[in-house]
């Protein structure tokens, strides 16, 4: 049977076993349901009633980077005494959910994606452990800030200029650096997103429409997104916590085939049109067109700048 037939067929008996209250055994096949397809019609709405009605012995495992952990959050704050495994190349997984209080049974963490498997093919060998539901939105911004950046004018652009470690497509320095331009003579404050290493290759100079996020706490950084009125980024966790705060959101990245990333963290936001994506083919070399969409999107979408 292939994955096509199998999401299918894992999700009817999940179904079947809900309808005659066999919650423990159904979420074990809501779970190979979305390791096919992780948002297929109603199956993390359906999978997280099945686990609370569940004995609730099972382990639930958190694959991937902060951008995943992000789309598992919604559950994970609602459900704090399941028992957590995190499978991870995020190597600072440990404080990221000791800081929101979450207690993690066990970490692995992998630098490659046969590494991943050969974890995932472990993992298998544990007794009713299963992967842990996802959300596309938050219902409340699960990070907490005190001060809001000061700047200089009232519309925050966010920009985002790195990667995740796996994926290792940023933004040029030179594409950055004339966006960053543009932004500033259309009268825009920006928050920069992005580590220290990053954002020193800009190598820019202070000015009060500027503000460096690159704390060492990615949460801290995190949580000043829900100050950007539009968040600009590449294929990394801050256009995730963007869109899943309902944030206007413009994704910049290679046209490449990249299914998992299509379904799981652009589709679904662009659908509800939180999220607009360019697809590149050598960013520098279409600067002017990205810019111009850019000044496109902030005059005339969303109206920030008359």
């Amino acid at each position: 049977m292939n994955r096509h037939f199998k999401k299918y067929y894992f999700y009817f008996v999940a179904r079947l076993l809900d309808l005659i209250g066999q919650h423990d055994h159904s979420i074990a096949f809501y779970s190979q349901v979305i390791q096919i397809r992780t948002f297929f019609w109603d199956v993390q709405l359906r999978y997280i009633a099945a686990y609370q009605k569940s004995s609730k012995k099972s382990y639930l495992e958190i694959h991937g980077g902060v951008g995943d952990f992000l789309q598992h959050l919604p559950f994970i704050l609602n459900n704090k005494s399941a028992k957590y495994i995190v499978a991870t190349h995020f190597l600072d997984a440990k404080d990221f959910f000791e800081t929101l209080g979450i207690e993690v049974s066990k970490y692995y963490f992998y630098n490659n994606p046969d590494e991943h498997r050969a974890i995932r093919i472990e993992l298998k060998k544990i007794q009713y452990s299963y992967w842990c539901p996802k959300n596309v939105f938050f219902n409340q911004i699960p990070f907490s800030t005190k001060d809001r950046p000061k700047l200089k004018t009232d519309v925050i652009i966010g920009l985002q200029i790195g990667s995740s470690r796996l994926t290792n497509s940023p933004l040029t320095v030179k594409f950055a650096l004339k966006l960053l331009d543009i932004l500033f003579k259309m009268g825009c404050s920006v928050i920069l997103f992005g580590t220290k290493k990053e954002i020193d290759q800009l190598k820019l100079k202070p000015r009060k429409e500027l503000f460096l996020a690159n704390d060492k706490d990615i949460t801290k950084n995190l949580a000043l997104v829900q100050f950007c009125n539009l968040l600009i980024g590449g294929e990394s966790v801050f256009k995730t916590m963007s869109s899943m705060s309902k944030i206007k959101t413009l994704v910049i990245h290679e046209d490449n085939n990249n299914r998992f990333r299509d379904r799981v963290f652009t589709n679904p936001y662009i659908q509800t049109g939180v999220m607009n994506v360019y697809k590149y083919k050598n960013l520098d070399r279409e600067i002017t067109l990205v810019v111009d969409y850019v000044k496109h999107l902030i005059q005339n979408e969303l109206k920030l700048i008359s």
